[in-house]
């Protein structure tokens, strides 16, 4: 089995997230490797709360300027994981 934060790598903290905290759904950043299956037993463990669904979105590269230098930004994937209802996570 894999690492837990191998498959989750951060907790992604913007305004929408805070919106979605409040009926239950928290929203990390994930590996792109990883299965729905695995980020849901990854977040059981790492949160300790009963999760009830898992949906993931991949985020492309995105090129970016700085001057005249022109880069990429890395591909990622997030994960709206909602936890079943009564149960919060236990850093809250």
């Amino acid at each position: 089995m894999t690492k837990i934060f191998e498959v989750i790598r951060k907790p992604l903290l913007t305004e929408k997230g805070q919106v979605l905290r409040e009926s239950n759904i928290q929203v990390f950043e994930v590996a792109t490797w990883a299965s729905k299956h695995q980020i849901k037993e990854a977040a059981e463990l790492l949160l300790q709360a009963k999760v009830v669904s898992v949906r993931t979105v991949r985020v492309p590269a995105k090129t970016k300027r700085l001057g005249r230098w022109i880069g990429t930004t890395s591909a990622s994937k997030k994960a709206y994981i909602e936890l079943a209802e009564g149960s919060a996570p236990v850093h809250e």
